[in-house]
């Protein structure tokens, strides 16, 4: 019997053990109330949840104390962008009349809101190579970005410089781009970005390539409100997989996360220089489940003038998915034989919790709690602004205390504790205990039984 009882201890200890799930050192400072963290990678893979709705704060006496998780736009309003934009008119004038501002007599004349220019020149052209002069007035919103039409070159890669002038002497660099257009129009690249905050009268636009290009039309973008440049996690996935259907030439790339992370962009990595294509995104969360589409973007990675250029980070609407598929057509520029990289990205949660009772605290995840103090900032705050928030001390989230919560993200154990429902080991090792318990009672019965048989 005691046997038996032993037998039940040590598996009552083991189920414990099993269920335990990540728990995260905490590094706090000084004696506040309140304290804020912002969440490591490590936190997303250990969840079993979407939205990590089994997360848990601990003092040093295995407490629970109250929290309130903020998502980075909530905390950073400033970091959402809008857009606005406004035609430009670009009028072509041969690089060497640019060259020599003596020569030029530029007159802008208002009509309205709007203005138009009138350029004479005096000088001689001796060069047929033309750029392109904007007068965007004297007083206008920082550009961050050129969208720009132009006439004819399908099929072919043009490259561009921006450069800015309140004088019409002495120019500076915005930035540098190249434009793409295919004869399907199924994909075109028309955007050349501009640095910094730049509110320069003149703009010029200047091929760098030898041959002519006809400018269209010039849509200037700028920004109502600053981005803010926030930290990101970025995380690269495990590809899985290629398949290639050979009757409609279309190529699938499969790719899995390690964790259930809030993905609000793509970093795709082309393996192959002068490589222009367009792909499609799919998600779903179990292999039995049809794949689900998010979005379709341009990707590009070329190497012109000795600088390397690249698709930006594709933005999504957040979204947490197990399995991710890139799907390429070679009718839109293919992919090559090389399989490209996939990382995801995204702006981290902030938590924001009591530091009630003694230190250490823990940040526990993964072990689906039957009870999880989670609050509204009011019973934090009462009186809630988000400068309050942004004014607390910051409190470190250290590296995971446990074996189950490795920092290593291409372990299989690892995905399989992000992506499975927690097992109930307990109750299967109860009932596994009750079973032998019944066995070796029968036993017991069998050789009692047998022992008096043999007195007989």
């Amino acid at each position: 019997m005691r046997f038996f009882q032993s037998l039940v201890l040590t598996c009552l200890s083991s189920a414990t053990f099993l269920t335990q799930a990540a728990s995260f050192q905490i590094d706090k400072v000084g004696n506040e109330p309140l304290y804020q963290s912002i969440l490591p990678v490590e936190v997303y893979q250990a969840s079993r949840s979407h939205h990590l709705q089994d997360l848990t704060f601990t003092n040093a006496a295995g407490e629970q104390v109250p929290y309130t998780l903020f998502e980075d736009e909530e905390l950073h309003p400033q970091s959402e962008i809008s857009r606005n934009s406004q035609m430009l008119v670009a009028h072509p004038v041969t690089e060497s009349q640019l060259d020599n501002a003596a020569a030029l007599h530029i007159q802008l004349n208002q009509t309205g809101q709007h203005s138009t220019v009138d350029i004479q020149t005096n000088a001689a052209s001796n060069t047929k190579k033309f750029a392109y002069l904007i007068d965007a007035g004297v007083k206008h919103p920082a550009f961050k970005a050129l969208k720009i039409d132009w006439e004819g070159n399908e099929g072919k890669l043009l490259s561009f410089e921006v450069l800015a002038s309140d004088n019409l002497k002495d120019w500076h660099s915005l930035g540098s781009g190249v434009l793409i257009k295919v004869a399907s129009d199924s994909l075109i690249q028309n955007t050349i970005e501009i640095s910094g905050d730049d509110t320069s009268r003149y703009l010029q636009i200047r091929p760098t390539d030898a041959d002519a290009t006809i400018i269209k039309q010039v849509r200037a973008e700028y920004l109502t409100v600053r981005s803010a440049d926030r930290a990101m996690h970025v995380q690269k996935v495990d590809f899985i997989g290629r398949e290639q259907d050979q009757n409609n030439h279309v190529i699938n790339l499969d790719f899995e996360a390690q964790g259930r992370y809030p993905v609000q962009y793509l970093r795709v990595e082309l393996p192959q220089l002068n490589t222009v294509t367009s792909a499609r995104f799919y998600v779903r969360n179990k292999l039995s489940e049809p794949w689900q589409y998010l979005t379709t973007s341009s990707l590009y990675r070329i190497e012109k003038d000795g600088k390397l250029r690249a698709n930006p980070d594709v933005q999504l609407n957040t979204t947490i998915a197990r399995y991710w598929r890139m799907q390429f057509d070679e009718a839109n520029g293919g992919l090559g034989a090389d399989n490209p990289s996939l990382s995801l990205a995204w702006r981290p949660h902030t938590a924001v919790w009591n530091a009630r009772g003694n230190s250490p605290f823990k940040l526990n995840i993964g072990d689906n709690p039957k009870v999880v103090n989670f609050v509204d900032i009011q019973g934090l705050i009462p009186d809630y602004k988000i400068e309050k928030v942004l004014q607390l001390p910051k409190a470190n989230v250290g590296i995971a205390m446990d074996e189950n919560a490795s920092t290593s993200a291409n372990t299989s154990r690892h995905k399989q504790d992000a992506w499975s429902t927690a097992p109930d080991y307990k109750s299967w090792l109860l009932w596994a205990g009750l079973a032998l318990g019944v066995l070796l009672l029968a036993g017991m019965a069998y050789s009692l039984l047998k022992t008096d048989n043999q007195e007989k």
